[in-house]
């Protein structure tokens, strides 16, 4: 009796309580989705045609409506309550759909704008009309930020400890200026890296030339090294932009 006492009882996944809390109780939705039922769709309509979501394979992908509710769910809290075992007991799938659900998310939410595309020319219009026509080629601009760690790593904790007294992960984000859209970044460093040395993880960094041509840059401040594409700002000057 004990015995049998002491075994946890499983839960039954709760995805499926999405759609009530659609219709009944959308409060609950944007608590466990961190979007509202609105914005789902709004998100859901962006990203069906992405090629991401088909395969070839024998095994066909979950939905995409339950990928995307996976993604959200796993993205929009924080701490060891939403680790990927958790998630999966939530969703009712496995680790591995988690983890593969959360990646095919970031590739189809994540886009490098063509340079004759609308998004383009919005930027290329924001800067011009904040600026000076001669700038508006720098349609996207980068930046470094710290993710602060709940608590000291085992393993090389204090290459983690950062100049805000914080022990942080760098992350490096390319922009677009118009909308502050994400379209790269990079999250493998430790927060005592240089932004400059960090940066260099970046899909644009490695492929500028043919993301760019000869006459876009993004801009930066003075922690990135000037480059023909990339443009670092004095503190003034960037502050105004």
């Amino acid at each position: 009796m004990l015995h049998k006492m002491m075994i946890p009882h499983m839960r039954a996944p709760q995805i499926q309580l999405l759609d009530h809390f659609t219709s009944h109780r959308p409060q609950l939705f944007q608590k466990k989705l961190c979007v509202s039922p609105e914005i789902f769709d709004d998100i859901l309509n962006e990203i069906s045609d992405d090629p991401i979501f088909h395969n070839q394979s024998n095994n066909p992908q979950l939905v995409i409506t339950i990928q995307l509710a996976i993604f959200l769910n796993h993205a929009g809290h924080y701490g060891n309550a939403i680790s990927s075992a958790d998630v999966c007991q939530w969703a009712g799938v496995s680790i591995g759909s988690v983890t593969n659900c959360t990646n095919h998310l970031m590739i189809a939410l994540l886009f490098f704008p063509t340079l004759n595309s609308d998004d383009a020319g919005h930027s290329w219009k924001y800067v011009q009309d904040h600026t000076c026509p001669e700038w508006r080629n720098g349609i996207l601009t980068a930046d470094g930020s710290l993710i602060n760690l709940c608590d000291k790593p085992g393993l090389y904790g204090e290459t983690f400890y950062s100049r805000k007294s914080q022990y942080s992960l760098n992350c490096q984000v390319v922009l677009m200026i118009h909308n502050l859209a994400i379209v790269d970044y990079a999250i493998s460093h430790t927060s005592s890296a240089h932004d400059a040395y960090a940066f260099q993880s970046t899909h644009i960094y490695h492929h500028h030339t043919t993301l760019f041509g000869d006459h876009h840059w993004i801009w930066a401040d003075s922690a990135y090294l000037l480059e023909p594409w990339c443009i670092t700002l004095s503190r003034s000057l960037s502050m105004g932009l």
